[in-house]
């Protein structure tokens, strides 16, 4: 092979790692897409129930759920939980559950403490886990 072929293979193998590591996500580690839904029943004022749920793509045996004001998030590292379950023993495979509702399989992390409510004029995180590895977050306003 003369220099130029050499050249080229190497610039071809540079220019696939490149393209392995800025635009494919092998490296990244997965996250749980969550989706808010508010209730229709709030949202037309015909209950004082704010009810919100949160969806997921796929199945996943939950393993703590957590709500945080967002800006008390921001600034401190150990927020103050609004409502924080924990698994109790084996985690149960969960697609949805709404705010303040009990949920298979899980307990509060505080055997008494119950939901604080939630006011419609402040944002919130919702920060969940499933394991030690698997972890999703989202922001979210009530309706009401």
């Amino acid at each position: 092979m003369n220099k130029r072929t050499v050249l080229l293979v190497c610039a071809a193998l540079a220019l696939a790692g490149a393209y392995i590591v800025f635009f494919m996500d092998w490296h990244k580690r997965p996250k749980i897409q969550i989706f808010m839904e508010k209730s229709r029943r709030s949202l037309l004022g015909g209950s004082e129930d704010p009810a919100i749920f949160f969806h997921f793509t796929n199945a996943y045996p939950l393993t703590s759920i957590e709500v945080v004001e967002a800006d008390d998030a921001r600034t401190n590292k150990y927020p103050h939980a609004l409502w924080h379950v924990v698994a109790a023993d084996a985690p149960v495979p969960t697609t949805s559950f709404s705010y303040g509702a009990a949920i298979p399989g899980m307990k509060p992390e505080i055997s008494t403490a119950d939901p604080e409510p939630l006011d419609s004029d402040t944002e919130y995180l919702l920060l969940v886990e499933a394991g030690k590895d698997l972890k999703g977050k989202i922001t979210f306003q009530p309706p009401y």
